[in-house]
């Protein structure tokens, strides 16, 4: 991959932040949508490691390839705005065993991806709330969210309705049932609401799809809470988008007596 010589302004990331209903303070969401933020991404891909970039190279696809590349470069740099360090410098890390993105701990000059096993933080890095991210993209649209806590995010293109009953037969039996009174696009966009609550969950949850979909009953409201311990939620997409956006994060606990 060869990045485009021509500097390109950053973007301003305040301008694409999007409300996430009921969420907590610490939880921020961006929005990029893909012909905006391209060329910027590719004239900024040197803060890519090698393996990254390596990664970017062997996506044939040219979509595919851009949606990678737009994603990976804006998560370092939203990430080292958040931690006080530069792009380049964000130890993104992800779990071997489940795939699941690692917290990063850190401010500036004292950056380090969470501890592994056998591992113990140092004293410094200790002291500061560990940053957690998630990221989703579809066609034209990537979705990033950090937080002082577990998160996730799904963005997922309009389904067909061949793809949504595809999806129908994967959901839990209540949410099945309620979807398949439903015909036609009403059908195919509550189907596509309703997986990416579900993702956003197993996202959050770090088990991705090896949690089976047809336990995970999400319902109709646009938040809910799913057990004690989690909030999941619609967030509002434009019609360009042409896509259904959900967030999913850890519940604060309740007061205590």
């Amino acid at each position: 991959m060869s990045a485009r010589s021509t500097a390109v302004r950053q973007p301003v990331w305040a301008d694409v932040r999007r409300r996430v209903p009921g969420a907590p303070a610490d939880l921020t969401l961006h929005v990029l949508p893909l012909p905006e933020f391209s060329e910027w991404a590719f004239s900024a891909a040197g803060c890519l490691t090698g393996a990254e970039a390596a990664r970017a190279c062997a996506i044939e696809e040219t979509r595919a390839r851009e949606l990678f590349v737009v994603s990976r470069v804006a998560l370092r740099h939203v990430l080292a705005h958040r931690l006080g360090c530069r792009a380049h410098e964000v130890p993104l890390d992800h779990d071997p065993r489940s795939g699941a993105p690692r917290a990063i701990h850190g401010r500036a000059g004292a950056v380090t991806a969470a501890p592994g096993p056998g591992t113990a933080p140092s004293p410094e890095l200790g002291r500061v709330h560990p940053v957690r991210f998630s990221v989703s993209r579809t066609a034209g649209v990537v979705a990033l969210v950090t937080a002082q806590r577990a998160v996730g995010v799904d963005v997922e293109r309009l389904q067909s309705a061949v793809e949504a009953d595809v999806l129908l037969d994967v959901l839990h039996p209540a949410d099945r049932a309620r979807l398949t009174r439903l015909r036609g696009r009403r059908r195919a966009a509550a189907v596509t609401r309703t997986w990416t609550r579900v993702e956003a969950l197993v996202k959050g949850w770090e088990t991705g799809l090896s949690r089976d979909p047809a336990g995970i009953h999400v319902g109709p409201a646009a938040r809910a809470c799913y057990g004690h311990d989690w909030t999941v939620s619609d967030v509002r997409t434009t019609a360009r988008e042409n896509a259904r956006l959900a967030v999913a994060w850890r519940t604060d606990p309740g007061p205590v007596g």
